[in-house]
């Protein structure tokens, strides 16, 4: 019974397109695009949650359930944001409070 030798493990950069495949950095966008979207994603609805009480305000016939409707989705967006912003922040302090 003969014992095959162990071949070499190589150590070369990993530069090339096989490995950004194997490593998925070419597929989705990035964090900061991603957040980027939402906060404008945001950004619009509270756009149209004050547009569209403006509207009921002046007196345009703007039925109020649709101005409700819009100012609780435009209020939990903006829930959902501070929380994220609350759980980045909390990592943050966690990663530099670490001992290294």
């Amino acid at each position: 019974m003969s014992v095959s030798p162990i071949d070499a493990i190589s150590l070369g950069r990993m530069d090339g397109p096989e490995h950004a495949a194997a490593l998925n950095l070419d597929q989705g966008p990035s964090f900061m695009q991603m957040v980027g979207s939402e906060v404008q994603g945001l950004n619009a609805s509270l756009n149209t949650a004050d547009a569209s009480a403006r509207s009921l305000a002046a007196g345009d016939g703007v039925p109020v359930h649709d101005v409700m409707i819009a100012m609780e989705q435009a209020h939990l967006k903006l829930q959902f944001a501070v929380e994220v912003r609350n759980r980045m922040i909390d990592a943050y302090q966690s990663l530099t409070n670490m001992q290294l």
